[in-house]
Parts: C-alpha cells; sequence; structure tokens
C-alpha cells in the first residue's frame, strides 16, 4: 500500500489549475484552512526560544495540516459509510491512520485517547459539550 500515492491523489476543495494538464493544484477556499496562529502557536512550542520560523513556512504547514486532517476524516468517513453509522471516533481515526500506513503514530495516540477517556470519565455529557464549546 502506497499511502503517498493516495495522498497526492486527494485534496478536497482544491481543483486543478486551467492552464496547467499536471497534477499541480491550488487552494480553492482559503477559508477552510485551519486558523494560522494556532499552527504559529504549536510550530513554536516545537523550536528553541530564539527560533523564528517565516511566514512562508507557516503558510505551507498550514495548508499540509489542513490537508493531512481531511485527508485521515475522508478515510474515517469512507469506514463509516460502510458501517452505516454517523459518528467519527477516536478509534475510527486510529483504524483509518493504520489503514493508510500512518503506525509510527498510532501507539501515541492510543496513550493520549485513553488519557483523554480517563479525564472525561464522570463528566456529564452536556459539561463536555459546553466545555469542548468554550476551547477548554
Amino acid at each position: 500500500f502506497n499511502s503517498a500515492r493516495v495522498w497526492r491523489q486527494y485534496r478536497p476543495g482544491t481543483k486543478k489549475m486551467a492552464d496547467d494538464s499536471s497534477s499541480q493544484q491550488v487552494i480553492a477556499n482559503p477559508d477552510r484552512l485551519l486558523p494560522i496562529a494556532n499552527i504559529s502557536r504549536i510550530m513554536k512550542q516545537a523550536l528553541p526560544a530564539n527560533a523564528k520560523v517565516a511566514k512562508e513556512a507557516k503558510d505551507c504547514i498550514q495548508e499540509c495540516v489542513t490537508e493531512f486532517i481531511g485527508f485521515i476524516t475522508s478515510e474515517a468517513s469512507d469506514r463509516l459509510a460502510k458501517d452505516d453509522r454517523k459518528t467519527i471516533t477516536g478509534n475510527d481515526i486510529i483504524d483509518s491512520m493504520r489503514a493508510l500506513g500512518f503506525n509510527d503514530y498510532l501507539a501515541f495516540l492510543q496513550v493520549f485517547l485513553e488519557k483523554r477517556r480517563k479525564a472525561l470519565k464522570g463528566v456529564p455529557a452536556a459539561k463536555r459539550r459546553k466545555k469542548n464549546q468554550s476551547g477548554s
């Protein structure tokens, strides 16, 4: 299985350039991208305090992470359609990443998912929704 090949084929919200017969594509709707402030914050946390990130690098990462999330979510959505379900779960994301060949990340994600479930155990659903909506 070649996940890189599938990755190049998947491009939701994009369109081919009219004057270009190659596979080069452009963003159709920049509003679909994740907020650059969130991406900048995450990038800065991974770098030494004195490091700087060029706007071009932030823009590139912004598009890449948006596409990556869409790619994984699309795979999970396909699985849901086959199972006649409507809600994507954490396990669906993990299964999709496994199916797409992102095995190096699975152990970390499984630990994160278990910690999140333990943290939310006993918290009423309404309170969880309110907390998620407030951005906490």
